[in-house]
């Protein structure tokens, strides 16, 4: 590539760009739900109910007397006051876990995605753009371009190789197997992302990036990353599109059949 400005944008927007995006973070109130759904706190939660409806509950006073003739003493009025306070107190004690393992889970995955965002500022890759060997960042890779890939890499986006020197590839990220495949531009040229490089040295042609790479489409299968509200509005919109002109194709083939008649 020439490296100009304008090729680049344009590149992006036709081929989109080298960037993941993650799923949306959890609200505070969904981990509160998640941590509700503890077996532990769901019979605590069902035993300060009980507890505490039994203590609000009083039998009518007929009874209450015959009762107390029977066991021969009277209900003191202090356990019927302070009954309450057992199921109060599991319930606070279930409404304080609660709140502190929603509080865990969000600020670890707070700090989670400033860390990954911070990682993706600071990766650099090698590629020659306009003949010169030049480092960008991984977000800034575009198809088109010529890597240059070496042993200890992370590819960061699909590619072909177009030169290589004894490489080495581990995709066992990908294909689960430990062994290094070997890369021959003859035999097997490609190059996927999130695999690492293993041994050798090379320069591969990047045809696809984000979420069109092997990796996007992983996380896209798995749920980790978010296409966006645009691209699902539009799939809607282009429903809706089909679903009219399918209607006007009808109307018109009606029409035409009833002027033939």
């Amino acid at each position: 590539l020439e490296g100009k400005p304008e090729d680049i944008s344009k590149r992006k927007q036709e081929f989109g760009q080298n960037v993941i995006p993650p799923k949306k973070p959890k609200t505070f109130l969904q981990l509160v739900w998640e941590a509700l759904q503890d077996v532990t706190l769901i019979i605590l939660e069902v035993a300060a109910v009980i507890s505490l409806s039994l203590s609000f509950y009083s039998p009518p006073d007929a009874e209450r007397q015959n009762c107390g003739k029977v066991a021969g003493g009277v209900e003191e009025e202090g356990d019927a006051e302070t009954g309450w306070i057992e199921g109060a107190a599991i319930l606070l004690s279930v409404v304080c876990v609660v709140l502190v393992t929603a509080f865990n889970d969000w600020s670890k995955e707070k700090q989670f995605r400033g860390l990954q965002s911070r990682i993706e500022q600071e990766q650099k890759f090698t590629i020659v753009r306009a003949g010169q060997v030049t480092q960008v960042k991984v977000s800034e890779i575009v198809v088109g371009d010529i890597a240059q890939v070496k042993y200890g890499d992370l590819l960061p986006a699909d590619g072909v190789l177009i030169q290589g020197n004894d490489l080495k590839i581990d995709e066992s990220s990908l294909t689960g197997e430990s062994d290094h495949v070997k890369k021959i531009i003859d035999k097997d040229p490609m190059l996927l992302s999130g695999t690492h490089v293993m041994e050798g040295s090379g320069k591969m042609l990047v045809t696809a990036v984000g979420v069109n790479s092997q990796t996007g489409i992983i996380f896209k299968l798995l749920g980790a990353s978010d296409d966006g509200d645009g691209s699902s509005e539009d799939k809607k919109d282009k429903k809706k599109e089909e679903k009219k002109n399918k209607d006007k194709m009808d109307k018109k083939s009606k029409k035409e059949d009833k002027n033939k008649k």
